[in-house]
């Protein structure tokens, strides 16, 4: 016999309550006042399947608030001795909710400074609940007017950047709030990072693993101007940094280092192997260190800088194409440029490869070792 529509939609229903009871949330806290207590018990009125905080590290005269959240119904607090930053501390959590909670859909994580809404935090839920193979961000709109000026700032231009170099805009990089699903837990607890530049981590690797990120908006809350933040606005931005540029420094890193190679196999073949009175001694040492400076660089840039694994010879073949390309790109515009504006041939050669050094860049990363 047929179920009715009516029978369909409560087993629907069901199964969706059941998810819903299914989602642990986790706070990493350092040093707390009330908001904490005041947002774990928010937290604990609706049907979450747990509630983790991880002390990770706080003074001790903040025992009575760690206290007090333990003897919520639901919650279970864990402890650093010491602090160990909110990357660390977001790894104790979630190997936690691995090892107890493995048939959990995910986990919600939040911030511990009065920042996130219960309604919000349940949004992000119900969105993990809905699609348990993405990554869900609770983002913030930073063309508020309540917002800081520097914080408004800062995350719009790293919003920028990120777009530019991981191929994907979104709205705020550097929100707690976020639906992590179990299933790509494990890989999480790989990404390096102990502290704040951990969450950046995340978005790269989802980014690198082909992870649907998805944003919804949350509102925005700032108070005292967000006083109680323990990110350091000068250190923690330039690990923030660091990780969306490390593929930039090392291609330069790794170019620079080739065309010193280039010009020391050069002068040794020019001036101590090939035969002085031989005709095409320069062609000859030019080519060969050439050939052999260009292989080193494209296997490095290959294992190193892009992490790009097998298919090496359609690797190659882009490569050394690229390399031909832009060899011709570089002499012709040189041409061009120097008639045009008569200045001198190396000033222009230096300006036209510069913006071909930053174009190659990118035709490497998105199109030679695309992964």
């Amino acid at each position: 016999m047929k179920k009715s529509q009516a029978a369909k939609r409560r087993e629907r229903i069901k199964k969706q309550a059941d998810k819903a009871m299914n989602i642990t949330i986790m706070i990493p806290s350092l040093n707390p006042d009330e908001k904490l207590t005041n947002y774990v018990r928010q937290l604990a009125s609706q049907s979450f399947r747990e509630i983790v905080v991880i002390n990770d590290g706080s003074s001790d005269k903040y025992d009575p608030i760690f206290d007090e959240v333990a003897a919520i119904d639901k919650c279970t607090v864990l402890r650093h001795e010491v602090n160990r930053g909110k990357g660390r501390a977001l790894k104790t959590g979630m190997d936690y909710v691995l090892k107890n909670h493995p048939d959990c859909v995910g986990i919600v994580t939040g911030d511990a400074d009065g920042q996130h809404r219960l309604k919000d935090t349940i949004r992000v839920a119900k969105e993990l609940i809905k699609n348990d193979s993405r990554l869900v961000l609770g983002s913030r709109n930073f063309n508020s007017p309540n917002i800081p000026a520097r914080s408004s700032f800062g995350n719009k231009v790293t919003s920028w950047v990120f777009a530019a170099m991981f191929g994907q805009k979104l709205m705020d990089t550097q929100t707690g709030l976020r639906g992590i699903p179990l299933k790509i837990v494990p890989s999480m607890l790989k990404i390096s990072g102990e502290r704040f530049e951990y969450e950046m981590n995340m978005l790269i690797e989802c980014r690198r693993q082909k992870i649907e990120i998805f944003e919804i908006p949350i509102d925005t809350v700032y108070i005292d101007e967000n006083s109680s933040s323990h990110f350091n606005p000068i250190v923690d931005s330039i690990k923030i940094y660091w990780l969306i540029f490390r593929s930039f420094f090392s291609f330069i890193f790794t170019s620079v280092g080739c065309t010193l190679l280039d010009l020391l196999i050069f002068t040794l073949l020019a001036r101590l192997i090939i035969p002085s009175d031989f005709r095409y001694r320069i062609l000859l040492a030019t080519a060969v260190a050439r050939v052999i400076s260009a292989t080193v660089n494209f296997i490095v840039n290959k294992n190193v800088v892009f992490h790009k694994k097998g298919h090496i010879v359609s690797s190659a073949v882009k490569y050394f194409c690229l390399a031909v390309v832009q060899m011709l790109i570089s002499a012709k515009s040189v041409e061009f440029f120097v008639a045009l504006s008569g200045w001198h041939e190396t000033i222009v050669k230096a300006m036209v490869d510069t913006i071909l050094f930053i174009a190659n860049y990118f035709i490497q990363k998105k199109f030679v070792f695309k992964k």
